[in-house]
């Protein structure tokens, strides 16, 4: 029988995060850190600079003069925006193919986890947390687990439906009935395996689950919560999608209401449809735009 421990191992097979980006994310998180340092967790790694210099200098951007080095990006855009395009340039990579097992066509899985990391971030900001930066970040990775899972959901769809359907269980509830374990629990450790700070770890393993925690964790919340607005509008929505439960109690403890929920949710329509037409012309995102 397969263990949770042989899948994780499958993690081979998706491309790793490249240690400019695990650097930049510990940089960019440490409040201490200089935009000295922010540039030189960049600056030698000629790939990502390369990308992340064409991407300022788009017409997204319609910055009124040429950026040429890392240093001049962070003046005009700022470190957290930054760090937002590294991340999404190289989510491309882990999140564009389709994940037959939940239902997702190539693409979808990207723009799900895009917008997710424009909400949580969005969030962020309205509850007034610190963490905008590493939230985004852990709204972009939250499903990883997915791409690994995939086929071994495939497999068992049916039976995992069955028990929702019949046991009244969330999708959730029921991939780890019948599998032994979830896509929260595979992306966590692949996380961990990644390096990834302990914040963006847990955001990865509860984003279905925040009342598991005790006390609860506002970035867990945000995260949950940013994922429920995604699924209530319909991005990224796969078969698992239409079996999730929303937990009144998380919206209670921020003190918000479901017009916070709408006000969010129209904000980050908006800039994932700025996103999108800047990856358009990436074959790597094929059908990410408009699925």
């Amino acid at each position: 029988m397969t263990t949770i421990h042989d899948i994780v191992n499958e993690v081979d097979s998706l491309p790793p995060l490249p240690d400019t980006v695990v650097k930049l994310i510990n940089v960019i998180n440490d409040p201490k850190s200089t935009i000295e340092q922010i540039v030189t967790a960049v600056k030698y790694d000629q790939a990502v600079t390369g990308e992340l210099l064409r991407l300022c200098n788009s017409a997204y951007y319609g910055v009124s003069r040429r950026i040429t080095s890392i240093s001049d990006a962070l003046v005009a855009l700022g470190n957290v925006k930054v760090l937002q395009m590294v991340m999404t340039v190289h989510a491309n990579s882990l999140l564009t193919s389709g994940q037959r097992g939940y239902g997702l066509e190539p693409g979808v899985l990207w723009k799900h986890s895009v917008a997710v990391a424009i909400a949580s971030s969005s969030l962020a900001t309205r509850l007034r947390l610190p963490n905008a930066n590493l939230l985004f970040t852990a709204g972009l990775l939250h499903d990883v687990g997915k791409t690994i899972l995939n086929e071994h959901v495939a497999d068992r769809f049916v039976e995992i439906v069955r028990r929702v359907k019949e046991d009244k269980l969330s999708f959730v509830e029921a991939e780890h009935n019948v599998l032994g374990f979830s896509h929260e629990e595979v992306g966590a450790m692949v996380a961990e395996k990644w390096k990834l700070p302990d914040d963006i770890v847990r955001c990865i393993r509860y984003h279905h689950n925040p009342g598991c925690l005790d006390p609860p964790d506002d970035l867990v919340d945000t995260v949950y919560l940013a994922n429920c607005i995604c699924l209530l509008l319909g991005v990224g929505l796969g078969e698992d999608g239409l079996w999730y439960r929303a937990d009144e109690t998380v919206m209670e403890r921020h003190q918000l209401h479901e017009a916070d929920l709408e006000i969010t949710g129209a904000e980050m329509l908006v800039e994932l449809q700025r996103v999108q037409q800047l990856f358009a012309h990436s074959s790597q995102v094929s059908g990410a735009p408009g699925g």
